[in-house]
């Protein structure tokens, strides 16, 4: 059974007006990581937001798919697409896992891995689990007696209704993304969820 859930944000696809001050708010809020992952926009389109961001939250934004701008902002770390090669480099590192085998070629240097979709995607048309929430409860309790091991985030349709059965089955942390963009308010919607998990956490550690 994990601890407290943590939570990473992930952005949307396209650039929005103002997106850079709710990336601000929210690290502000307790954010723990920004994922910037924006697969149809330029390096230089990517570089002109991570200009609008204070240096002193660059520290929580992980890079997508440009692993140039690592060498030029002082950001996080860097999140690996399917098959692409581990970078060596002290920041961190994550990658998304969507099958139970590939937890076994999963690189122990990798900070935390995302795996999903956990629940019928919120932001993606026909994106649903394939895999059973008992299942992949039965795959990250044999993690769990492993040491130094690799963190795992639930993504997919991850609302806060779902955070006691997430924290059972042994999730580490939350990729949130439709829950959080899809709202009018997403700081908003970012601080409820934020209470939602202290919350059902209290209360799941209060019944063991």
């Amino acid at each position: 059974m994990s601890g407290k859930l943590r939570m990473v944000v992930i952005s949307s696809p396209n650039f929005h007006e103002g997106e850079n001050r709710a990336v601000c708010k929210l690290l502000e809020h307790g954010l723990d990581k920004y994922h910037l992952r924006k697969p149809e926009h330029s390096i230089f389109k990517i570089a002109e937001f991570l200009n609008s961001i204070p240096k002193d939250l660059l520290r929580n934004v992980i890079i997508h798919r440009q692993p140039e701008l690592l060498n030029d902002y002082p950001v996080g770390g860097y999140h690996h697409y399917s098959g692409e090669p581990l970078l060596k480099t002290s920041l961190s590192r994550s990658r998304s896992l969507h099958k139970l085998s590939e937890f076994k070629e999963c690189e122990k240097e990798l900070d935390y891995v995302f795996f999903g979709p956990v629940y019928r995607s919120l932001s993606k048309v026909g994106y649903k689990p394939k895999i059973s929430l008992s299942d992949i409860r039965k795959r990250l309790s044999k993690m769990e007696q492993e040491k130094n091991r690799t963190l795992v985030y639930a993504i997919g349709g991850i609302r806060r209704n779902k955070i006691s059965y997430l924290l059972e089955a042994g999730f580490n942390g939350v990729a949130l993304l439709g829950s959080i963009w899809g709202k009018p308010d997403p700081i908003e919607a970012f601080k409820e969820f934020s209470r939602a998990i202290e919350i059902q956490s209290n209360q799941l550690y209060e019944r063991i």
